[in-house]
């Protein structure tokens, strides 16, 4: 599979719209306007759709010559807003998603991210996302297991075999085509998150590809205490009682959270680090506490549900 993109040839970038939701996220901002502003291959826009933030960040987008859309707070949803990027870019070929608190890397990034869609089968890339400096264990691990250095390519036979693992993405960083996105109805406006992995399998179902490219890098992790992953993983718990396609395909991956905590373990012991264990130790519980009680979201009241989310908002609307 060829991954690295020939930037001799006719950029693709200025066919591209790279869209950013933010709500206060002045302190991103400076990192985000650098990166675009050192791309070798600019994007036809960069559009940031903002929720009400209150920081300085709507003055700090139009200062950098972006363009700004203002939603209302209660408007905001993962799909939702992502569609509307998708209705105010129709002249864009591709879709390109960042969170406010992703840092691409280099020059190159927007090239290479965008270089497997040469192959017309290809409907959905994400790139590496990497841990920030000074990241923790369990965060470094997180990105190590779901972003490798090796270039990934599924198709629907994929998923008999591989599970969830064959759809999984991130709409943190990632790149869409926007005929194929808008063929399958764009996405699910109706979940706590995930979207990115649900309209994959769609996108998929639909006889397109999905490809991991390891070449176009950002910045971008999280340190979760345990409480966060918790909630966390009652979303994602959520998520797979709410789409029946994901659902299904998470039987093919059962062991995949139980290998992950096992490599977890090992990299705390073998970096020394045993005081760790016990914390790494109620970490997992966490997460499959949450995930189990997510999966039984429907029978718990709706005050419960917002308490145990770490996306209260979705159970106001």
């Amino acid at each position: 599979m060829r991954m690295r993109s020939d930037q001799a040839a006719s950029p693709r970038g200025a066919r591209a719209s790279v869209v950013i939701p933010t709500l206060n996220a002045a302190r991103h901002l400076p990192d985000l306007v650098a990166a675009f502003a050192r791309l070798a291959d600019r994007p036809a826009r960069v559009l940031f759709i903002d929720s009400g933030s209150s920081d300085g960040t709507v003055e700090q987008v139009r200062a950098a010559g972006h363009v700004l859309h203002a939603i209302a707070r209660a408007d905001f949803g993962h799909g939702r807003t992502r569609n509307l990027a998708v209705r105010l870019c129709p002249d864009s070929d591709y879709i390109v998603y960042l969170t406010q608190d992703a840092r691409p890397q280099g020059d190159n990034w927007l090239t290479e991210l965008l270089a497997p869609f040469d192959d017309e089968r290809v409907a959905l890339v994400y790139g590496r996302q990497l841990p920030r400096p000074g990241a923790g264990p369990a965060e470094r691990y997180a990105r190590e297991f779901n972003y490798p250095a090796q270039p990934d390519r599924t198709v629907l036979a994929d998923v008999g075999v591989r599970g969830v693992k064959a759809v999984y993405c991130s709409n943190s960083f990632a790149a869409y085509r926007r005929a194929a996105l808008e063929a399958v109805g764009g996405f699910p406006e109706l979940l706590p998150l995930g979207e990115d992995m649900s309209v994959a399998l769609r996108l998929l179902q639909r006889g397109h590809a999905r490809v991991y490219q390891p070449l176009a890098l950002a910045v971008h992790s999280h340190d979760y205490g345990v409480v966060d992953e918790f909630k966390r993983y009652f979303d994602i718990g959520t998520l797979m009682a709410m789409d029946a396609g994901l659902q299904r395909a998470s039987l093919a991956t059962a062991g995949e959270g139980w290998r992950y905590a096992r490599g977890e373990f090992a990299l705390a012991w073998r970096e020394g680090r045993i005081l760790l264990l016990p914390l790494t130790g109620l970490r997992i519980v966490a997460k499959a506490a949450g995930f189990a009680l997510g999966r039984r979201y429907r029978l718990l009241p709706q005050r419960w549900r917002r308490r145990l989310s770490m996306h209260r908002y979705f159970w106001s609307v």
